[in-house]
This record gives C-alpha cells, structure tokens and sequence, in this order.
C-alpha cells in the first residue's frame, strides 16, 4: 500500500509541475529600463533641434531705483498728433518716448489710468525713462489724466502716474507733466 501511495503522490507531483510550468506568465505592464535599439518609438526627443524647458524660467529684472520723470516744456516735441481727433497724445525728448492712448478722441475731463483704453480711462507707456536701463517700457498702473479740449487743441496734464515694468512691480517711475497738441 506504501508502494502505491508513493506512485501515485509521485505521479501528482509530476502532473503539478507540469502544468505550473505549461502555464502562460502574467504580462507584465509595468515601464521598465530597456536598451535604445529594444525600445519603441525614437529612442530620444521627438523634436530634435527644439529643446525641451521642464520648470520655469526666473526672470530677472535689470532695473534697481525708483525715478521720476517730468515730461512736456523745452526739449519735448509731440509728433503724434495732426489733429483734435487723435487718439494718441505722444511726447518725445531725446530717447524718452511717453504715449498717452484713448479708446475715443479725448474730450474734456478726468480719465483713469487703466491698463487698457477704455471710455473713461487711458493707457500710458513710457520707453527709456531716465535714469533707468535703456530698452524698459513702463506701463501706467495708477494715476489720473485731466484733459481740456478746444477745437483747435488737446493737452492732458498729469501728475504722479505711477507707472510699472510687465513682469515686475518694483521700483517705479512716476510721470508728471503735460501733453498736447495744437
């Protein structure tokens, strides 16, 4: 009886064995590190020539002092302006360009400073001012123009216009003056 006991466990062992080993392995779908010529697909960056940024970059930002700028009097033409129905007030002295934008030909009144012409606002734009790196726009951010229109004149006084870079808030330039035209 302990001859057959021992066949036949014997023969269920074999039988065991044989099919673990017959039996087909579970795929594995995990990514795994494999050889450039074994892998799919190119082996490299898709856009060769065209590098690939991960992160962001810092921005740096090449002015370090507040200024003033004072602008109209001796020294300032206004080119812009042909007519009383310009939308555009603009002042240059040497390198210095300051632009005053309106959605409208401005009438008499207090327009905003706004980062976009609208209505009841202006934009303001100033390029080089001075003691700043030369090449900088500043952009109005906060202030006031005050506008008085006759029919052969525009002139926008302002006073304290804050203005800023794009990308950076500090330091400032703050622009006081006039512009016009007549």
């Amino acid at each position: 009886m302990k001859k057959q006991f021992l066949i036949i466990s014997g023969f269920a062992v074999l039988t065991a064995s044989l099919i673990f080993s017959c039996a087909k392995k579970k795929e594995d779908n995990r990514i795994s590190p494999t050889y450039k010529e074994d892998a799919t697909g190119t082996g490299g960056n898709p856009n060769v020539g065209n590098q690939t940024v991960t992160g962001t970059a810092t921005l740096t930002n090449p002015a370090t002092t507040n200024s003033s700028l004072l602008v109209g009097g001796a020294g300032w033409s206004n080119p812009t302006c042909s007519s009383t129905n310009s939308i555009t007030l603009k002042g240059i002295n040497g390198g210095v360009d300051v632009t005053l934008s309106f959605l409208f030909p401005p009438t008499s009144g207090t327009y905003a400073i706004a980062s976009n012409p609208g209505p009841q606002s202006c934009a303001m734009t100033v390029v080089n001012a001075p003691n700043q790196p030369s090449g900088i726009v500043w952009y109005g951010k906060t202030g006031q123009v005050v506008v008085n229109t006759t029919t052969t004149a525009i002139n926008a006084s302002f006073s304290g216009i804050l203005c800023t870079q794009q990308n950076f808030n500090f330091p400032t330039v703050g622009v006081s003056g006039n512009l016009g035209c007549n």
